[in-house]
């Protein structure tokens, strides 16, 4: 079972880029995924919105992978 902010971030990514949340995996990265700096960054607020935690963006990048993000996430909750 995945942990709770790594499921959010994965259906908040499948939304976003408009790809199955079934055909994401925590290895894969936001770059893999063909995400902008643009569209992980109003991804990552809404995560920060939603999960009512606050992190500096700038610590990540596109090329983190969605299961350090979700850990990066967890850390700051």
């Amino acid at each position: 079972m995945k942990q709770p902010i790594e499921s959010t971030l994965i259906n908040a990514i499948s939304h976003s880029a408009g790809i199955p949340a079934n055909a994401i995996n925590p290895a894969q990265s936001l770059d893999d995924l063909g995400m902008t700096s643009i569209l992980a960054v109003q991804l990552l607020s809404q995560m920060q919105d939603q999960l009512g935690i606050k992190a500096d963006l700038s610590e990540l990048s596109t090329s983190n992978t969605i299961g350090e993000i979700a850990s990066y996430l967890e850390s700051k909750a």
